[in-house]
Formats: structure tokens, C-alpha cells, sequence
């Protein structure tokens, strides 16, 4: 198998930016090693002209590929730098978001604690009043229940007592509160 060029087999990168391919190289097989170690003689033939030709052709094209490898992987830093910063900001977002949100949560529960400390005040407030209302009409009715008695023991009174100045006991008690 002489003259056997190298086989190749592009398979083209997908998913990338730019499309590039990617050349494979098949390792040499054993009878390929034979037919080189055959011509490798120290006469120089035209052949070896040509093989040398396609060397250098083909570390051209190598040291291409070479270049356009690592442009991509400077490609794909500059990409994972990016990506890395759009992170970390989402990362910092998300911090600060979850700070917003656990402090309106304080104020939602600091408002309704407020609210709550109102209604209490409010209703204390309301209770007093009603405690306070409710002595005044006890002792207005016990007032009033005096008054009855003294008025009722008056009319029960006799001429002689109208005209001896003699009062009921519960007329002159109701005289001696009202008094003082």
C-alpha cells in the first residue's frame, strides 16, 4: 500500500458560536508503518519530496486548527467568565430580594401588631368607660332608691309629725349624705 495517504474524517462541532470542524486522524496501521520504514532510504527519491510537501502542508493546516482551537477556548473562557458574572449578580439579586421580602414580611407584622395594640388601647379604653358608667348608674339607682324611701317614708308621716318638725330616720340620714 504505498503512496497511502493519511485518512481523514471531519465531524463538524455543533453547538458553538462558529462552526468549525474537527479532523481525525486514524492511527497507522501496521502495514502503513512498513511501507514508510521501506521508503525510508538514504537516497532521496521524489517521493520523499512529496511526503515532506504534505508534512508541511499538513502541520500548516494543524497549527490553523491550532489556532482556531484556542481562539474557541478563549472563546468559551470569555463565555464562563460571563456566565460566572450573570451569576453571581442573579446570586446578589436573589440576597437582596430575599432581604425586600423578609423585611416587608417585618413591617406587614410590625403594621399588624400596631393594629393589634390599637384595638387593645381602644378596647380597654372602652371597657373603662363601661365599668365607669356602670358605678354611676349603680349609685344614681342606689340614689334613687334612697330618695324613693325618704319620699315614701314623708308621705306616711302624720299631722303630728308635720307639725312637730319630726322627720323619718331615712330623710334625716339623706339630709346629713347630701350634706357632706
Amino acid at each position: 500500500m504505498k503512496n497511502k495517504p493519511l485518512s481523514k474524517k471531519e465531524i463538524p462541532q455543533s453547538g458553538k458560536q462558529d462552526s468549525h470542524t474537527t479532523t481525525i486522524t486514524k492511527p497507522e496501521s501496521k502495514e502503513d508503518k512498513a511501507d514508510k520504514s521501506s521508503h525510508s532510504s538514504n537516497s532521496p527519491s521524489p517521493h520523499d519530496n512529496n511526503s515532506v510537501g504534505n508534512l508541511k502542508s499538513r502541520i500548516k493546516s494543524l497549527e490553523i486548527e491550532l489556532v482556531k482551537k484556542e481562539s474557541e477556548i478563549n472563546f468559551l473562557k470569555d463565555k464562563l467568565t460571563n456566565n460566572q458574572d450573570v451569576l453571581l449578580d442573579l446570586i446578589e439579586d436573589k440576597k437582596s430580594l430575599k432581604k425586600l421580602v423578609h423585611d416587608y414580611e417585618l413591617k406587614e407584622i410590625d403594621e399588624r401588631l400596631n393594629n393589634f395594640r390599637d384595638l387593645q388601647r381602644k378596647q380597654h379604653k372602652i371597657e373603662h368607660r363601661l365599668f365607669v358608667t356602670k358605678q354611676q348608674l349603680d349609685e344614681a339607682r342606689e340614689l334613687l332608691d334612697v330618695r324613693k324611701k325618704v319620699i315614701e317614708d314623708l308621705e306616711k308621716r302624720g299631722v303630728k309629725d308635720c307639725l312637730m318638725a319630726n322627720y323619718p330616720e331615712s330623710y334625716v340620714q339623706y339630709q346629713k349624705n347630701r350634706d357632706h
